[in-house]
């Protein structure tokens, strides 16, 4: 009896999943040491760490839907209350802990396709146009390969905003 050899992922994709898992590792960095109260403090000038994992699941859980053809992992609720940032109701958002499940698990359900991936993937277009309340980032998510570094940097870019949200709390910054 031969059992078949485990799938190994070309190394393009490897190396596009280990720069996803860059700044997804630099936000989980950034979280460690918040509570469910610190989770939703924030000096005038910043936003909540709840906030920053609520838009970057958000936004994770978007290029799932539009790129990958999955069913929202976020409720409706959930989405409207963390896509812009701009009337974000704190009152209804989940504790910290359910916060980091849903922020890993966005970011695992991405991963997993990229390291799936072929060479074609790149360059495709999702069927779906990109929601026009997406503004100019609307046409830099239209191919699948756009939409990945835009997903990559996107973490990265608010980890630095994290950063210095922990400053301003009193909290030292490992970055």
């Amino acid at each position: 009896m031969t059992t078949a050899a485990p799938t190994v992922a070309p190394p393009l994709n490897t190396h596009l999943a280990e720069a996803l898992d860059a700044g997804y590792e630099l936000v989980l960095m950034l979280a460690d040491g918040f509570d469910d109260t610190t989770a939703f403090e924030a000096p005038e000038g910043h936003m909540p760490l709840a906030w920053f994992l609520g838009h970057l699941a958000c936004a994770k859980d978007y290029f799932s839907t539009i790129h990958q053809g999955h069913e929202k992992a976020v409720t409706e609720e959930f989405s409207d209350n963390f896509a812009d940032g701009a009337d974000t109701n704190f009152t209804i958002v989940p504790p910290l802990d359910e916060m980091l499940r849903i922020y890993r698990e966005t970011h695992r359900t991405i991963r997993d396709f990229v390291l799936e991936m072929s060479p074609e993937d790149f360059t495709r277009k999702t069927p779906v146009f990109p929601d026009e309340n997406m503004g100019e980032y609307a046409e830099r998510f239209r191919t699948l390969g756009q939409a990945l570094a835009l997903t990559q940097m996107h973490d990265s870019f608010h980890a630095g905003q994290m950063a210095k949200l922990r400053i301003a709390l009193g909290m030292e910054s490992p970055v």
